[in-house]
């Protein structure tokens, strides 16, 4: 069987002042109708009944995800603290292996923005019933690129003789490659071997345990204690245990962990239009992609003269703008950012300085 995850956790910290501890960019909606959980949960409804779909997220916004998506509780896996993607997908792993001993998890994060969708949802079935008669291999998917693209990271392929999945056609990852300066964007680019890392994963339960043994045994024992705790049946002792191995845990991502390590991966090029909605500057462009207009405002904007601007404000407040271009403007009841489109990426920098300057009530 297969069991999408969705990883809910993280803070979000480049979408602030709306993206907050108490209220990360998650579960919010950022002036549209759904939140980023609920469009990337409803997306994968349309493809996979909601028994099989889980969501790993941190205690403190249980209630919200619960309040948000249409998901059981014993569905809703919840981490005592963050230590990064390689715990979060293995206690994953562990609850699915308990259901199924053969199952299958497709990894998708809470925050990309997918237009095709049913294009995306073909793929990943495909994808994972490939993998589910070959589980020694793993699977990612790659986005060809649209653009020179610096804030994403990339898969660098290499040809398979007559691998495919129907038409589809499937590659060997050669190597991961971080995000690259905009000249080396741009080499990448025109080179049809590079592709968007998307961080869309596919790979059998079992299999990345073994993989864990093998590459990352301290996060291998301590998944071990918790899945034993799970399989007594004693929730109060799972609780226990899973904090314990939690404080006692490194936490590292699943990238650094394990992939840059693995000769068995693949990787599916797709024709999608996808973004990581990381920060202002990604969700602006979203924005503007999906209403087709010069502005995106989630309160009435009256502009001369404006274009290819975000205007967000929490008090519902007429916004207007002169001669204001690639600007994205967020009002909220503590906060108002404003900052040049291409300098979205900085916003860590400017929460450093709140924290030196001992502001974290802003945070």
């Amino acid at each position: 069987m297969i069991y999408p995850v969705i990883l809910a956790g993280g803070r979000g910290t480049r979408l602030w002042p709306l993206s907050t501890v108490d209220a990360p960019k998650q579960v919010q909606a950022f002036g549209q109708r759904k939140t980023l959980l609920q469009a990337t949960y409803d997306r994968l409804a349309k493809g996979f009944a909601k028994e099989n779909i889980f969501v790993i997220t941190g205690q403190n916004i249980s209630q919200d995800v619960l309040a948000q998506v249409d998901i059981a509780s014993s569905n809703l896996l919840l981490e005592p603290m963050g230590k990064d993607t390689a715990m979060a997908i293995g206690l994953a792993a562990v609850h699915i292996l308990a259901k199924d001993q053969a199952g299958v998890l497709v990894i998708s994060s809470s925050d990309a923005f997918i237009l095709e969708e049913e294009k995306y949802l073909q793929i990943v079935n495909t994808s994972a019933e490939y993998v589910a008669k070959h589980p020694e291999n793993f699977m990612l998917l790659g986005i060809k690129p649209l653009y020179p693209e610096t804030g994403y990271g990339y898969i660098h392929k290499e040809k398979i003789s007559q691998l495919k999945l129907g038409e589809q056609e499937i590659f060997k990852v050669l190597a991961f490659k971080e995000k690259p300066d905009l000249q080396t964007a741009e080499k990448y680019l025109a080179d049809s071997d590079y592709l968007w890392n998307p961080a869309m994963f596919i790979f059998s339960a079992q299999q990345l345990l073994q993989w864990y043994q093998e590459f990352l045994p301290e996060i291998y024992q301590a998944l071990l204690k918790i899945q034993t705790a799970l399989l007594s049946g004693d929730a109060e002792n799972y609780q226990t245990v899973l904090t314990q191995a939690y404080q006692n845990t490194q936490g590292i991502s699943i990238d650094y962990g394990l992939l840059e390590k693995l000769d068995h991966m693949l990787v599916a090029p797709v024709n999608l239009t996808w973004a990581d909605i990381g920060h202002w500057r990604a969700l602006k462009n979203v924005r503007l992609l999906q209403e087709n207009t010069a502005n995106v405002s989630n309160v009435l904007h009256i502009g001369l003269d404006s274009k290819d601007n975000l205007l967000y404000s929490s008090s519902g407040k007429l916004i207007a703008t002169i001669g204001v271009k690639d600007m994205i403007l967020v009002e909220t009841d503590k906060v108002i950012l404003l900052c040049q489109g291409e300098q979205a990426q900085d916003l860590k920098k400017l929460l450093a300085q709140l924290k030196e300057k001992g502001l974290e009530e802003y945070l």
